[in-house]
């Protein structure tokens, strides 16, 4: 009787596991491809104040007055002028 129970505790065990690894890696495959698009979708792009090259707003340096430039070096030569 004992053996049985046992028995069953590892069959339902193994089953568990199975069908965890199962479920992150069916979820991982469909999130992946959705959170990338909707990414690239979102980002704005700003022209740089100096030069007029266009950047995402995540990776454009600003000054004091909020003017977007491409890099830092941009920004101080308009600093400078």
């Amino acid at each position: 009787m004992i053996v049985r129970l046992l028995f069953f505790i590892l069959v339902f065990a193994i089953g568990w596991i199975i069908y965890r690894q199962f479920m992150k890696a069916f979820s991982a495959k469909s999130k992946t491809p959705a959170k990338k698009a909707s990414k690239d979708q979102d980002e704005t792009m700003v022209k740089c104040t100096l030069c007029g090259t266009f950047v995402p707003q995540s990776h454009a340096v600003y000054n004091h007055e909020q003017l977007p430039f491409c890099c830092t070096e941009h920004q101080q030569a308009n600093r400078s002028s």
